[in-house]
């Protein structure tokens, strides 16, 4: 064993505790990514550990021939899984049953050729306890490749859903982390994969964390403290859309903290879908969302008509379901706010007025 490799997997490993500490301790992040960050890290260090049993066992005496075969499928099993859980603690509140059946079958499969024979597995270890590729090896590279396409759609998907936030750096990571690796899949002499994403893993969380730290965890729009840094860096003119629920006091003492929070979601994501085409969201407000628009000549009346009656038909159905008032107005680099919004509230009090009549 080469001290180059020795040393990498310390470095492996080290950083992989430090980083599992850090992600325990976590109060931004959602439960599940914290979940499926900390068992992507636990799969990555012990396929670490069984890389280095698999180089340490290679020509060993044949008593230790089951360990060499067993650390060899551990490793191959758990590699396209790491990419499948790596891509889920990306999208929050994502599942991932489905992909777990897939790589069930394929670990199945894995145990059965093995025991058919080295001429259908992914590897063997021959008599003199060494290892080799077998014909099957094609195999774990559709499935490696599988897991990279997945982790990459949900690179996109992130992007997208989050207004395309610093997503250069999310193809950069997914670049380094395919290149990376496929070095070692072409060469297994050049063993820099679990390096590769390992660093990728850290920079995914970083990633997160700043990332989450600008989100209103509830709704996953931009909190109210991104709101204000986006005020102090304005450069040209843009208009704001307001959108209130009404009565939301009267809600807050007829429903439940579940149902209520059921409420601000739904209309949350109503609000966004509708908006997101055009600008930025944000939660100013427990019942106050906000659109930035950088288009100003688009007819803004039209635009809040719009999303109204699409709102009143997505939601005619539910019980209890609020109405909600919007207003807009113009905002200019280093205008005061708190008269951009009192002119909002004045189109919001024009849309109340108005709203009924909107949906005949």
């Amino acid at each position: 064993m080469s001290p180059y490799f020795v040393a990498i997997t310390f470095i492996n490993l080290f950083t992989l505790l430090m980083l599992s500490i850090c992600i325990m301790t976590n109060t931004v992040i959602s439960r599940s990514q914290k979940t499926s960050f900390l068992l992507t890290n636990a799969m990555i260090f012990v396929i670490c550990v069984m890389e280095v049993l698999t180089i340490m066992l290679d020509g060993s005496p044949a008593k230790y021939r089951w360990i060499h075969i067993l650390s060899n499928y551990l490793g191959f099993s758990l590699t396209p899984l790491v990419f499948l859980f790596l891509g889920n603690a990306l999208i929050p509140e994502k599942k991932l049953k489905w992909l777990l059946g897939i790589w069930v079958l394929y670990s199945g499969w894995i145990i059965i050729s093995l025991a058919a024979g080295k001429g259908h597995s992914i590897f063997y270890i021959d008599g003199a306890n060494r290892y080799h590729r077998a014909k099957g090896f094609i195999l774990y590279v559709i499935f490696y490749a599988f897991g990279l396409t997945y982790f990459f759609i949900e690179n996109v998907r992130l992007s997208l859903k989050f207004w395309r936030m610093n997503s250069i750096i999310l193809i950069l990571t997914f670049t380094f982390v395919m290149v990376g690796t496929t070095i070692q899949i072409i060469n297994p002499q050049i063993q820099v994969t679990w390096l590769c994403v390992v660093i990728s893993v850290v920079i995914y969380y970083i990633y997160h964390d700043t990332l989450f730290q600008q989100l209103d965890i509830q709704t996953y729009l931009m909190n109210y403290n991104s709101f204000q840094k986006w005020l102090k860096s304005q450069r040209k003119d843009a208009v704001i859309v307001i959108a209130e629920i009404d009565n939301f006091s009267k809600l807050k003492l007829n429903y439940n903290r579940s149902r209520l929070d059921g409420i601000v979601v739904s209309i949350s994501r109503n609000f966004n879908d509708y908006f997101k085409k055009f600008g930025r969201c944000y939660r100013i407000g427990s019942e106050e969302f906000c659109a930035v628009i950088h288009d100003t000549s688009l007819d803004y009346d039209e635009l809040c008509r719009n999303f109204f009656v699409g709102f009143v038909k997505l939601n005619f159905d539910r019980d209890g379901m609020p109405l909600i008032s919007l207003g807009h107005a113009r905002l200019s680099p280093n205008a005061d706010i708190n008269q951009v919004l009192s002119c909002a509230d004045i189109k919001k009090r024009d849309f109340i007025r108005e709203r009924i009549s909107y949906l005949y």
